[in-house]
């Protein structure tokens, strides 16, 4: 194998593992309330849309303000599982999909929603982030 085939395979390994842990974080940041770290996994120009929520957020300080009104409530808590993630990289943008499924407990009950998101990830001074992530629920968490 040619030094540049190399390094271009090493490249794409990485450039996966990226896109591959971006979901996780995103997960990892709920489970643990961190608004700022969640939004921090988004572009500058993005859109996170929860409508079937009814949220949707299109730059990372909307997200950050958004979502942390959510999380510090008392009363619910989401806790998401990603599961299945399949995704296609051209150059420094890719497309995917992850399959949810989320726990949310209020009001002393708890009910489980099934779903996926469909992901845009764009690469943004040498990173992988989301641009663009939109929640699909087949059975919603709640009401």
């Amino acid at each position: 194998m040619a030094s540049n085939e190399l390094e271009a395979l090493v490249r794409d390994l990485a450039d996966r593992e990226a896109i591959r842990a971006l979901p996780m974080r995103y997960c990892d940041c709920v489970w643990r309330r961190d608004a700022e770290g969640l939004a921090a996994l988004f572009t500058e120009e993005c859109t996170l849309d929860l409508s079937s929520l009814g949220q949707v957020m299109s730059s990372p300080r909307e997200i950050r303000e958004g979502i942390g009104k959510g999380l510090s409530s008392e009363d619910s808590r989401a806790l998401p599982f990603i599961h299945n993630q399949v995704f296609d990289i051209d150059g420094d943008r890719a497309t995917g999909r992850s399959y949810l499924e989320v726990h949310m407990t209020q009001g002393g009950q708890t009910r489980t929603g099934v779903g996926y998101y469909d992901d845009e990830y764009a690469r943004e001074k040498g990173t992988w982030k989301f641009r663009s992530r939109r929640a699909h629920f087949i059975t919603p968490p709640r009401d």
